[in-house]
């Protein structure tokens, strides 16, 4: 097979991933007994490993390498794994006495603090065993270059069945041959990086026009709207806090859940969205935890909101299809409907302006390429350059749809399922949500150092989320 280049976006998410910064997302899965009652755990464990291995040929792209270029040269590329070995991927793991919802999210945390080993397939499935009710858990982990939020929640999907009743896997062709030997790193350079031999400068001159793209694409995104677009959220609008700097290697994770079906009441009655409301919810919750860490604001804090930009139709297909917006919370708004109000006006006046802020993610990835990407990476990192730099944002908040039905997986009811983000330039903290099974969830990772209270934080969300729900009523 001959290798395949990555996607732009795809690579950076290789070349930009450092020690405390891995780029990978999860989801946590709790399933029921199923019927007749729990089971033995190695049955369990045996049983989904077993379906996950039938039904691989189903998602070519799990049982592919990533190689990168030497010197980086060129994108990464995808190549078979001749070596591959459910084994490394499928992995019984216990959750620590007695089981109960902290221990399991404190495994989370130490999972998610992880690099995924690059000599593999970059993905994981922990069978979790130990809950205190006897449930089952599943975190599945996968590095963001394979897929963003969407094609993920799409694609793994087919993992998993939508009765009881297990699915026959479909049909595997057999190849021809066997899977070809990894290309050795020469190979890889005489295929992408040829002209490097004929010219001992071009790593300078990659690296020359990644800075002249990367500012050129930064002047396009500061750039001042059209007539009659709301004013874009300036790169650097957002407030210096506690919550920015260089990320530590410790993760720390803690979920929450609301009934969605009164979320979207709520939202509704005042012509908001669910992200809307969960904005809203962040926005006050940051602000007070501030207030008690002696930081009041001065200026409003920023969200980093991933936007999905792929054609309908396209959702299973891996890899990322996506940019982001800068989202002002409204945080110094302390009356809850006055903060919600303002926030919908805002996301509505950003549907009908200039898309240009939503572009910004993926063209600044092309105009970069992955030599600069992969020195900015690791000298931001190494030099702790993200505790002197003004921050981009102060969280990432992220929704993905969950699919719209229960799920099944080896004959077990998922019961519940909270999504994971990762933590990146210099944002210590993470909130994704998903809506599955009548429960809006909230999946919140924090860089341990950053957030020791985050406990404190969950409480906030809890408290905020309830205010919001309460109004009104």
């Amino acid at each position: 097979m001959i290798p395949t280049p990555l996607d732009p976006l795809d690579s950076a998410f290789i070349t930009l991933e450092s020690p405390g910064a891995p780029l990978h997302i999860a989801a946590i899965l709790e399933l029921d007994h199923p019927a007749g009652g729990p089971v033995d755990p190695i049955t369990t464990f045996d049983e989904v490993k077993a379906l996950v291995a039938s039904r691989l040929h189903e998602v070519p792209k799990l049982t592919k390498r990533i190689l990168r270029v030497p010197f980086d040269l060129a994108w990464p590329v995808w190549v078979d794994d001749p070596d591959f070995d459910i084994d490394e991927h499928v992995l019984r793991r216990s959750c620590p006495s007695p089981g109960s919802e902290a221990e399991l999210d404190a495994l989370v945390g130490r999972i998610m603090a992880t690099e995924l080993p690059p000599d593999r397939p970059l993905w994981e499935l922990s069978v979790v065993e130990g809950l205190a009710d006897g449930r089952t858990a599943l975190i599945l982990k996968l590095h963001h270059a394979l897929a963003d939020g969407v094609s993920g929640a799409a694609t793994f999907a087919g993992l998993f069945d939508i009765s009881h009743e297990v699915r026959a896997p479909r049909p595997k062709r057999e190849p021809d041959t066997p899977p070809p030997s990894l290309p050795t790193p020469l190979e890889l350079l005489g295929r992408t990086a040829g002209e490097l031999l004929r010219r001992p400068h071009a790593l300078l001159d990659a690296v020359t026009a990644g800075m002249e793209q990367a500012g050129s694409a930064v002047e396009r995104a500061l750039r001042p709207p059209g007539p009659g677009a709301e004013p874009a959220v300036s790169m650097f609008a957002a407030a210096r806090t506690s919550l920015n700097g260089t990320p530590s290697h410790a993760r720390r994770f803690t979920r929450l859940h609301f009934d969605l079906a009164d979320v979207k009441e709520v939202a509704k009655r005042h012509g908001a969205t669910v992200t809307d409301f969960v904005m809203c919810t962040v926005g006050g919750a940051l602000r007070r935890l501030l207030d008690a860490r002696g930081e009041p604001l001065e200026r409003d804090l920023v969200a980093f909101m991933p936007v999905n930009v792929r054609k309908k139709g396209a959702e299973g297909e891996l890899g990322n299809h996506i940019s982001a917006v800068l989202v002002e919370l409204h945080a110094l708004e302390l009356d809850h409907l006055a903060r919600l109000d303002a926030i919908r006006e805002a996301s509505q006046a950003r549907k009908h302006g200039d898309a240009q802020s939503s572009k910004f993610l993926t063209g600044l990835a092309a105009a970069v390429g992955p030599t600069l990407a992969s020195i900015a990476g690791q000298t931001l990192y190494d030099l702790e350059l993200f505790d002197e730099l003004p921050p981009i944002a102060n969280v990432t908040v992220s929704s993905v749809p969950g699919p719209p039905i229960p799920l099944w997986m080896a004959g077990r009811h998922v019961a519940t399922a909270a999504p994971l983000g990762p933590l990146m330039a210099g944002i210590a903290l993470n909130i994704t949500v998903l809506g599955y099974g009548g429960l809006l969830e909230f999946g919140v990772l924090a860089c341990a150092k950053k957030l020791p209270d985050l406990t404190e934080l969950r409480t906030l969300l809890e408290d905020e989320a309830v205010t919001l729900l309460k109004s009104d009523a």
